[in-house]
């Protein structure tokens, strides 16, 4: 029996949503739908659908802020996205284009229309997804998904699974690289001690995935890696991932990864360096939530102030302030983020 291709369908009008999710269903696709922006990013990355077709103007969070959002998201930016829109202006258009987009389609439209669209968009993915393999031998793996390549999985299968509680250090500074660690639960922290003992947090690692990957090819630790939430850890020799990296031309993939954090620290730098309070509050939200693909945050106000580059009383104020304007809301669950292209315009 063919596996059926999944459709997301982001649309507020929902009579609208309706018919589209009827005729595809009747046409014999897995359909799958969202109401906003918001629950149409939260709905891919559960279902991880096989193409997505998103209303522009919808409350919250309009197609744009979408297509921006899943197109940083690992596992989603080659995902095929179709803009369904009632007018055809060529800013609207060419915006789109540029942002990634595959297609449009004018409202209204005929069913045949819609589903001749999809089915070339289908298979033309449907091939690209047949040379997946060859693209990695290749050097073209996003490094992100490093843990899902065959032999970096069998390589974490075949170590043993440790506990660390809170506090826990993975490794310290000037420590020698014998290990990276792949991350099956939990919650880290990667960071180094500044002027008068203070901590700067760099970066956050969620599970599942790979702690500490841009030491590779390192002797010595530049930094200290703890633990924030009780985490499952398997510890993987440096050594034999270099060799797989190195006989699986994944080279490439590790140089563009690296640019891709060197680029990221320098973005953050400048926002640290030029920006005010409010607007390094913004933007470090937002990049949680784009790396942890989050959009609840469950970290605490010191680990949060250490990362924005704050006193964590200035983050708190500024933390109140965003919850009064109905950008964010805090709960004993942590900070959740309601309004993800209200946030990004407090810093773009």
């Amino acid at each position: 029996m063919l596996k059926k291709a999944k459709i997301l369908i982001i649309e507020d009008n929902s009579e609208m949503r309706e018919n589209i999710h009827e005729i595809l269903e009747l046409s014999n696709y897995e359909v799958y739908s969202a109401a906003d922006g918001l629950q149409g990013v939260q709905t891919a990355r559960q279902h991880r659908p096989d193409l997505i077709l998103c209303d522009i103007m919808m409350p919250n969070l309009d197609g744009f802020g979408v297509l921006k959002i899943l197109s940083q998201d690992e596992q989603l930016r080659t995902t095929p996205f179709i803009f369904l829109t009632a007018k055809a202006e060529k800013e609207d258009f060419r915006k789109g284009m540029n942002l990634g987009a595959e297609d449009y389609l004018i409202k209204p439209f005929d069913d045949a229309d819609l589903l001749h669209i999809i089915g070339n968009k289908l298979s033309k993915y449907e091939e690209l997804s047949k040379t997946k393999a060859t693209r990695a031998l290749a050097g073209i793996l996003p490094f992100d998904s490093l843990y899902t390549f065959p032999k970096v999985q069998a390589l974490i299968d075949a170590s043993e699974i440790r506990e660390y509680g809170k506090k826990s250090k993975l490794w310290v500074s000037r420590e020698k690289v014998n290990h990276l660690y792949f991350l099956e639960s939990g919650l880290l922290k990667e960071g180094i001690e500044t002027v008068g003992g203070k901590e700067f947090i760099f970066q956050f690692y969620a599970s599942p995935g790979l702690a500490g990957v841009q030491h590779l090819f390192q002797a010595t630790f530049h930094s200290f890696c703890e633990v924030i939430e009780p985490s499952a850890v398997r510890a993987l020799p440096r050594k034999q991932l270099e060799d797989i990296i190195l006989r699986e031309n994944l080279w490439t993939s590790f140089q563009h990864h690296y640019a891709s954090l060197c680029q990221e620290h320098l973005s953050r730098l400048a926002i640290n360096s030029f920006g005010n309070v409010r607007e390094k509050v913004a933007y470090h939200l937002y990049l949680l939530s784009s790396n942890l693909k989050q959009e609840t945050l469950h970290l605490s106000r010191e680990d949060l102030a250490a990362f924005c580059g704050i006193a964590k009383e200035t983050l708190i104020r500024n933390l109140t302030e965003l919850k009064e304007d109905k950008v964010i809301q805090i709960d004993a669950e942590g900070i959740h983020l309601l309004n993800l292209q209200k946030l990004q315009a407090l810093f773009v």
